[in-house]
């Protein structure tokens, strides 16, 4: 029985799928089964056959997740902070038995399942960074929503809020070519509550507007290739998003933040 899925895309799918179902349980909390769900398709795919239910798929998830640290020798070394991941496990199972998936119980079995999820996907990490080395295209994530200089400010406060991004990027189509921005949580409330009579006007203000009225409002990007690796892209980054260039003028590949390299 394979412990490892081979191909680094395979290991980036599946904790690409992991994340955004993560991500989803945290806005709702009972939301969890669609972490459920990605075990279910990583067991089956690591077993090398469909079984019936998360039950029967422990075994192959459990020495998969061995790769990470966090499966079992964290939780050792600190058992007052992190519970290891087969405890965790059978929490979830024994959690998505119960008949009563609601309130506070729901909310302690989304955090359960959010921390499962956590190791695996380290470990799906580990596997991929093993194989292609400390390239910042294991770490980035892919696709990110942008915003546009058309946009009103008012849409951008709302993508934020919704998401909790603390950083959206911003093409600016100049000559000779394309330019990467990014405009933070600081600068827009900066913009909207440091001059509280103006607030419902700019709320209403493209960003193009709002850049000619406040020229600081965006800060240029850090950019990099997919292929950079990890340690300069961080050492770079000054605790802001990098932003990942494909080959084509103004392509956005995807980006990067701290946060995903923890």
């Amino acid at each position: 029985m394979p412990h490892c899925f081979g191909v680094p895309s395979i290991a980036l799918h599946y904790r690409d799928e992991l994340r955004e179902a993560r991500l989803k349980a945290l806005r709702d909390a009972e939301s969890f089964e669609d972490i459920v769900f990605v075990f279910e398709r990583i067991g089956a795919h690591l077993a090398g056959e469909i079984k019936r239910g998360l039950k029967s798929y422990k075994g192959a998830i459990s020495r998969y997740a061995e790769k990470s640290p966090l499966a079992a020798d964290i939780p050792e070394a600190c058992d007052d902070w992190h519970s290891s991941f087969d405890g965790l496990y059978e929490l979830v199972l024994k959690g998505r038995n119960d008949a009563l998936h609601q309130g506070a119980f729901a909310r302690h079995l989304t955090t359960w399942a959010i921390e499962l999820a956590t190791i695996v996907e380290d470990a799906l990490v580990e596997e991929a960074t093993q194989s292609m080395g400390a390239q910042i295209k294991v770490f980035m994530i892919r696709n990110p929503v942008c915003a546009y200089m058309w946009q009103p400010v008012s849409s951008i406060r709302q993508i934020m809020l919704a998401n909790s991004f603390s950083y959206l990027p911003v093409m600016i189509d100049e000559k000779p070519k394309p330019s990467w921005h990014l405009i933070s949580d600081f600068a827009v409330a900066s913009f909207l509550r440091l001059a509280p009579s103006k607030r419902k006007k700019r709320l209403a203000y493209k960003l193009e507007e709002a850049r000619n009225d406040k020229p600081d409002l965006l800060c240029e990007a850090h950019t990099c290739r997919a292929s950079d690796l990890v340690e300069k892209v961080l050492e770079d980054s000054h605790g802001k998003p990098v932003l990942i260039l494909g080959d084509n003028p103004g392509e956005l590949r995807g980006l990067v933040t701290p946060f995903d390299l923890l």
